[in-house]
């Protein structure tokens, strides 16, 4: 709940600033608040709900995920066009006015015993912020902003690297840490991280460089180009439910080889993109996102799942919250290499190929790393 307050409180007050740096502070805030309750559901859904229904309602989770993003933009567009373009900030309230109360109503309020202690852990959030912010920078401007050999590239990398470094270091030995390294111990949660960090490169290329390249190159107009993802977040939204309920019955006989398929559909996907050429049809487009929004489903919906029958419950939260990382972490870093690249002189066309590297990895690391012990796959018989 915290998490859902702070971001709200965040948007408000972004609908009456007018000035930059304060609206940019605001905004990480409000992204923190997200970040403090998106594992949320995820964690709620581990602890109410058997192992063997969860991916059922996972596959839920990201069909009402890809709802609402049909709905929002829609949503806060008409605002904008009723002359109310700072209630967008907060279109979402009705949503929270009524999911609020069901929550504390409904979810179970259990007094656990902490199997954790010590305070919370703000030395290593900081760490990861600033470690995260400085390669992110190094990568983003250098060679643009900065030459590559510059005393402000050599303290960024060294910041970076040092933080890293540390990082690691404070989060194996503290108690109850903010950013849980230890989960990597854990063999199927690092192979499900690993290709949600890889994978992310489909979503960063589709929100951005494939837009960029339908309106420039191909000469599409705004209003078309920005349709690119739509086809993707709808078949998201159908296929969600389709695949949490065919891997709820069989999870463990049925999860590597649908897992496989959708990273395998995802790589297929972005040699589509790469096909694309000055003359090509929008279609190309959309078949490439229908076929990238089907093979995400399976990683938002049931990647979960696999790496938490290796975990025992007090774990879940903390991994789900690393899990989450690993996506937005994962696109952090491609956007910001693929930044180097076109400061360095690269193409669209290079970052369509780096993309489908990444997805590929994905698959390989998938075909590797996704395996059910024995007694698992025989329990579900």
């Amino acid at each position: 709940m915290v998490g859902v307050f702070l971001q709200l409180a965040a948007r408000t007050l972004m609908m009456f600033t007018n000035t930059m740096p304060i609206f940019l502070f605001l905004y990480a805030i409000s992204n923190i608040g997200a970040g403090l309750y998106l594992t949320a559901p995820f964690a709620m859904i581990a602890e109410v709900v058997e192992p063997q229904e969860r991916p059922k309602y996972y596959g839920m989770l990201v069909t009402f995920k890809a709802v609402g993003s049909l709905l929002g933009p829609l949503i806060t567009g008409g605002l904008m066009d009723t002359g109310f373009a700072t209630l967008a900030f907060i279109s979402y309230l009705p949503f929270l006015v009524l999911s609020v109360p069901f929550i504390l109503a409904l979810y179970p309020n259990r007094k656990t015993q902490r199997t954790t202690g010590g305070k919370f852990d703000l030395a290593g959030l900081l760490l990861l912020v600033i470690s995260v912010t400085c390669v992110i920078f190094l990568l983003s401007l250098g060679g643009k902003s900065f030459k590559w050999l510059s005393p402000i590239s050599v303290m960024l990398m060294v910041v970076g690297v040092v933080g890293i470094i540390a990082l690691i270091r404070i989060e194996n030995k503290h108690p109850n840490p903010s950013v849980a390294i230890r989960m990597f111990r854990k063999k199927r949660f690092t192979f499900a991280f690993l290709c949600s960090m890889f994978i992310s490169a489909f979503a960063s290329v589709f929100g951005a460089y494939v837009i960029v390249y339908a309106q420039q190159v191909m000469e599409v107009s705004s209003t078309l180009s920005s349709t690119a993802s739509m086809p993707m977040t709808i078949s998201q939204a159908i296929f969600g439910v389709i695949f949490g309920r065919y891997l709820g019955k069989k999870f463990s006989e049925r999860f590597r080889p649908t897992a496989l398929f959708s990273l395998l559909l995802v790589t297929f996907a972005m040699i589509l993109v790469c096909l694309l050429r000055p003359t090509s049809s929008i279609l190309l487009i959309y078949a490439a996102s229908i076929l990238g929004g089907i093979g995400t489903v399976v990683p938002q919906s049931a990647f979960a799942n696999f790496f938490q029958t290796e975990l025992k419950p007090e774990e879940i939260g903390a991994a789900q919250g690393m899990f989450s990382f690993g996506g937005t972490g994962g696109s952090c870093i491609f956007m910001a290499i693929t930044g180097a690249m076109t400061n360095a002189g690269g193409t669209i066309y290079h970052v369509f190929i780096l993309a489908t590297a990444w997805c590929a990895a994905a698959f390989v690391i998938g075909f590797i790393g996704f395996r059910m012990p024995r007694e698992s796959a025989e329990e579900s018989r």
